[in-house]
Formats: C-alpha cells, sequence, structure tokens
C-alpha cells in the first residue's frame, strides 16, 4: 500500500442518540467529513457504536442514516476499504451492511499490519476491568439464541423503543465523557500487559468518549478516539506517523490535537525501514 495515503480511525457516532443537535445535521456533519478525508483515504476504520442501536431482523433494518450509508458504498465503490468493528450499543451488525454497502464486519479487539507495523483496535467496552454484571450482560447480548429469540419475539418497534429508552436513561445516569485516569485507567493497563506480550506499535480504542493521545510505559502510542457527539476527533495514521485530529465541519477542515512517531520493534524495524525509503 501506498504511504502516501491516510489510514483513518473513528468511533462512537452513535447515530440515533437524541442530543442538542437535530439527527440529520449531526449526520451531515459526518458525511461532511468522510468526504473531506475520501482524497486522501487509503482505509477507513471504525471502532465501534457507530450507531445508537441497530438490530438486524431477517427483513427489517434501522430506517433512516441514509447519507451515511451511502457515503461508506462511495468509499467502497471508489475501493477505499471500510471496516466496522462492532462496539457494546451495535453489537447486533450482522450482513446488511457487507452485502448492501460493501463494508467488512470486525467482531472484537483486531490485530494486523500496516505501513510496516501492528496495530491493535478495539472499541474498548471489551477489555480491561469490567463488573461482573456487564460481563454477563455482555455475553448475552453475544449469545446467537439469544439474538434469535430477541429477534423471533420482540416487534421491531417495541425493540427499538426499548433500546432508546435505555439509552437515554443510561445517559442521564453517567455523563457520556469519560474521566481519563492515565495509567491507572484500566484500558490503559490493558494495553499495556499486552504489549509485554504481543507487542504492537500502536493502539485504538473508542468506547471513552474522549480524545486521547497516550503514551504506554515503553513510549508505544495509545489513543482513545473520542467521539462524534462532541469532540468530533479521528486519528489519521500517514507511514510512521499518527495524528489525533479535530474536525471543523464550519471551516470544512481539522486541526492537529497531537502526534506521535510510531516506535520500530524488532518485529517490524525491516518492514519500518522498507516504508522510510518509500519516495
Amino acid at each position: 500500500m501506498s504511504t502516501t495515503k491516510s489510514i483513518f480511525f473513528a468511533s462512537d457516532f452513535h447515530l440515533g442518540l437524541p442530543t442538542h443537535e437535530e439527527p440529520c445535521e449531526r449526520e451531515q456533519r459526518i458525511v461532511n467529513w468522510l468526504h473531506y478525508i475520501k482524497p486522501s483515504a487509503e482505509e477507513l476504520f471504525l471502532l465501534g457504536d457507530i450507531f445508537d442501536f441497530w438490530f438486524e431482523y431477517r427483513y427489517v433494518v434501522p430506517k433512516g442514516f441514509i447519507r451515511f450509508l451511502a457515503t461508506l458504498a462511495e468509499f467502497h465503490d471508489a475501493g477505499i476499504p471500510v471496516h466496522i468493528l462492532t462496539g457494546n450499543h451495535d453489537v447486533w451488525l450482522f450482513d446488511y451492511l457487507p452485502q448492501e454497502v460493501g463494508v467488512d464486519i470486525i467482531k472484537g479487539p483486531h490485530s494486523f499490519s500496516r505501513h510496516g507495523h501492528r496495530l491493535y483496535i478495539c472499541h474498548g467496552d471489551e477489555v480491561g476491568h469490567r463488573p461482573r454484571s456487564y460481563r454477563i450482560m455482555r455475553k448475552i447480548f453475544h449469545s446467537r439464541t439469544a439474538q434469535r429469540l430477541f429477534a423471533w419475539l420482540i416487534h421491531p418497534d417495541l425493540a427499538y423503543a426499548f433500546a432508546h429508552r435505555w439509552s437515554q436513561k443510561s445517559r442521564k445516569v453517567k455523563p457520556i465523557a469519560h474521566n481519563f485516569r492515565g495509567n491507572d485507567e484500566p484500558l490503559i493497563q490493558f494495553f499495556t500487559q499486552q504489549n509485554t506480550t504481543d507487542r504492537h506499535s500502536l493502539y485504538l480504542a473508542g468506547h471513552l468518549h474522549i480524545p486521547v493521545l497516550f503514551p504506554l510505559p515503553d513510549e508505544t502510542p495509545s489513543i482513545v478516539l473520542g467521539d462524534w457527539i462532541s469532540a468530533f476527533t479521528y486519528a489519521e495514521l500517514t507511514g510512521n506517523t499518527v495524528r489525533l485530529m479535530r474536525y471543523s465541519d464550519k471551516e470544512k477542515e481539522s486541526s492537529i490535537i497531537s502526534t506521535a512517531a510510531l516506535p520500530c520493534h524488532d518485529v517490524c524495524i525491516q518492514s519500518c525501514e522498507e516504508t522510510n525509503r518509500t519516495p
């Protein structure tokens, strides 16, 4: 792959979540950003909670999001791969988007190589310390048996009404943005432990709704991507450099929040050298 273009990462659009903005305005902001990055995009990764709730029945999918889905289809048609890693709000993404839009659905944390580096991506809800009640609920949500029973027994109108009420109640109980705790953050502790046994050059996650580029103890960069409810942030990887960026829809441009160079570990030093020699 050419290193003159960039790989983009974003998460937590929560399309369908009522906010101070009209749903169509918030969707249009995301679509405008996608058009903004498209000329320089080599690949796009969306790390979960793209929809505030999504469930695919056999013949029914959620209404809305037409502009957003059409833009993802434009990426696919232009030869730009789009990957959606499911989050805790859109875990029930199945085969509709791959078939109709051309995106790739990834379940769970994922490790892969790009630009001579190993990258680790996850949504963030599935790693680190989690209460036992959350682990049980997550196991049920991921159960194929539970998913089939839900589809057979619950009418779509009731399912979506319940999901939206649950989401709104959750937002009232706790704030959307998380208070980042640095090295004490469970997500960072997980990345640190992961990197001692299986080294990567970059870790990326969503879920916490706060944009942070934070170095692990060995200086390996980790990024929490923020959200598109209030932060409007994303990450851009170009060659050996990753940037945490903020998009302004008013200016139709982005600004750099922070930047880091990816380390060349022993397992990828030869690939890094080849990348650095690429004109």
